[in-house]
């Protein structure tokens, strides 16, 4: 598929903090920032999580300065601290980076294991148009074993991500019930999006989760949502040069946070 064509799939628009406005239609993205910009360091948070609520009730991402993992589900916001324990900020917090949707699933897939993520791609994968459509996943089921990870808060002057992610705290959570969030982008939004699958995880007591490394999953139901808009919310330090900034303009690095400079 050609970026015409996926650009004629999808709609994407880019905004600054002032013009948000409450949205919550069927099948639409909203995100902070882009995937560039955090791993360049740009850390700082200008949407509130009331604010991000306030455009979906499943998503993932991270809070100011990096500080742990996020997961929104069924409207509320957890955040998976460095032990994987989870706790829930207060909504005055405000994230650097997330994606959430109101989230309306059209589909519903069994999934009957034992396997593992490249298993579940390839269930999926029949399922999921992923040249043409960013697809919202929520999968609830029982898990023989599910890696999260963590990782600590960031002081300035901020590190690029890879440098964070080397100080990661690994978890290994062992027969456990859950839900794991998150979406699966196609290759056009590489440099908004983390293309491929991303995925956070809840235990369904809600006390343990967070970034989805790896695992090996028993007995599942899985829900997809394919997206139709994508509204990208760009915080102070991430420049757009003129409103008409498309995809490829973002993918080719010519969105730069301030950190780069």
């Amino acid at each position: 598929m050609s970026e015409l064509e996926f650009l004629g799939a999808l709609h994407v628009e880019l905004l600054r903090h002032d013009e948000l406005r409450e949205e919550r239609a069927a099948h639409e993205l909203f995100q902070t920032s882009t995937v560039r910009a955090l791993l360049a360091g740009a850390f700082d948070g200008d949407v509130t999580l009331g604010e991000l609520l306030e455009h979906g009730d499943l998503g993932l991402g991270t809070l100011h300065g990096l500080d742990g993992e996020l997961i929104v589900l069924d409207g509320r916001a957890w955040k998976a601290e460095l032990d994987a324990t989870l706790t829930e900020p207060e909504l005055s917090r405000t994230t650097p980076y997330a994606v959430v949707v109101r989230f309306s699933p059209v589909r519903a897939v069994a999934l009957l294991g034992p396997f593992g993520e490249s298993e579940l791609e390839r269930r999926l994968r029949h399922r999921v148009d992923a040249a043409r459509w960013p697809t919202a996943i929520r999968i609830d089921g029982h898990f023989e074993s599910v890696r999260v990870r963590s990782v600590p808060k960031q002081a300035h002057p901020y590190p690029p991500l890879a440098d964070v992610i080397a100080q990661q705290r690994i978890t290994e959570l062992t027969n456990v019930a859950g839900t794991m969030v998150g979406f699966r982008f196609p290759d056009p939004l590489d440099g908004i999006e983390m293309i491929g699958s991303h995925l956070h995880f809840v235990t369904e007591d809600r006390a343990h989760g967070g970034h989805v490394l790896g695992y090996r999953l028993l007995e599942a139901t899985a829900l997809l949502d394919d997206a139709t808009e994508l509204h990208v919310e760009l915080p102070p330090a991430v420049n757009a040069p003129g409103r008409g900034v498309t995809i490829d303009q973002v993918a080719l690095g010519r969105l730069e946070s301030d950190s780069q400079r």
